[in-house]
């Protein structure tokens, strides 16, 4: 899970290494219009590789919006430009009315822009689940100060080798999107169902965790409390002699019984499906070879889909639950 940037220093560093990322890949600068829906931007300096164009401006703080504007398209040679996409950003807070942001990974600090996966354009059909649905873009959780979460497609890295290749490829798959709806591909019966089935799998994420986190508590920087909370429950319990506990950089917590491993634990922060999907791989391949009993512990309530509770069942996998305190974790 990502951890949604805030502070408006923070975004502001964030923005100016953004853009001189992509200022890298597309380094020729250009002068021209900009059109959109009720209006065009006039003598706008975008930068180019010819193919794509990226341009950037502040709208100012006392708009009733204030936001830093960061739009992509296809490049023309002659003309106006057109906008395929607009990845805004608030300049602090948590401001859900802007389609970007951007969130750090906890686990190396790298920092990536974001976006909700909203498209617009005009054109009939064109939308954030038809777009999600057909370019098959997953949505990765972001929490933000408040424990609440905000799911968008990671659209590239804001430094490292190449990183604007990422989000030409979401540009791409855009453009490609609105050329399939003027085409008349989402109007079929295949993608409807394939729609159907996307917006049934979401609205059973989303509703799963509208809620917040009770308080502000970071269930990210506590995984460690948490495991050795289980391990000290698990010792209340009979052990054999030859027992001995193990941990290592793959294994949350394991017990090994004359050195071969008996019990498996992996400790989990949310119930969301990227979480449980990790889970289940990291106990089928950990316990490989041992016919040590699995054990996925989450935070209460679960809330685990009905799908993932079948294969769960199937693959022997002993779901554990665990609270959070402001002081201590607690296993049910």
């Amino acid at each position: 899970m990502f951890i949604l940037l805030e502070k408006k220093q923070e975004i502001s560093e964030a923005h100016a290494t953004l853009k001189a990322t992509v200022q890298k890949s597309l380094v020729r600068p250009d002068v021209r219009n900009i059109g959109y829906p009720g209006g065009t931007t006039y003598d706008a300096k975008v930068y180019t590789n010819g193919e794509y164009w990226f341009w950037s401006s502040k709208l100012k703080e006392e708009t009733p919006n204030p936001r830093q504007l960061n739009w992509f398209g296809v490049y023309e040679a002659a003309g106006g430009l057109q906008i395929s996409v607009e990845i805004n950003t608030p300049f602090s807070g948590a401001n859900r009315q802007v389609s970007g942001y951007f969130a750090r990974n906890p686990d190396d600090g790298q920092v990536y822009l974001m976006h909700s996966g909203r498209v617009g354009g005009g054109t009939k059909g064109v939308g954030k689940s038809a777009f999600l649905a057909w370019s098959n873009h997953t949505l990765a959780p972001a929490m933000d100060s408040e424990g609440n979460q905000r799911f968008g497609v990671v659209v590239m890295p804001i430094n490292g080798v190449n990183a604007t290749r990422s989000a030409i490829q979401y540009i791409e798959s855009i453009v490609e999107f609105k050329i399939a709806v003027r085409n008349g591909e989402i109007s079929t019966a295949d993608f409807q169902r394939k729609l159907s089935a996307f917006e049934d799998y979401y609205a059973e994420s989303f509703g799963r965790r509208k809620g917040r986190r009770k308080s502000k508590i970071d269930y990210l920087s506590r995984h460690g409390e948490v495991v050795e909370a289980l391990k000290l429950w698990r010792e209340k319990k009979r052990l054999n002699e030859k027992s001995r506990f193990v941990k290592n950089v793959q294994i949350d917590l394991g017990l090994e019984v004359g050195g071969i491993l008996s019990e498996l634990y992996e400790v989990k922060t949310s119930s969301s499906r990227s979480d449980l999907y990790t889970a289940i791989g990291q106990l089928v391949v950990h316990s490989c070879g041992f016919s040590a009993r699995r054990h996925l512990v989450l935070p209460s309530p679960a809330n685990i889909p009905p799908d993932i509770e079948a294969s769960l069942s199937e693959l022997q996998i002993q779901v554990i639950q665990y609270e959070l305190t402001k002081d201590e974790a607690h296993i049910k």
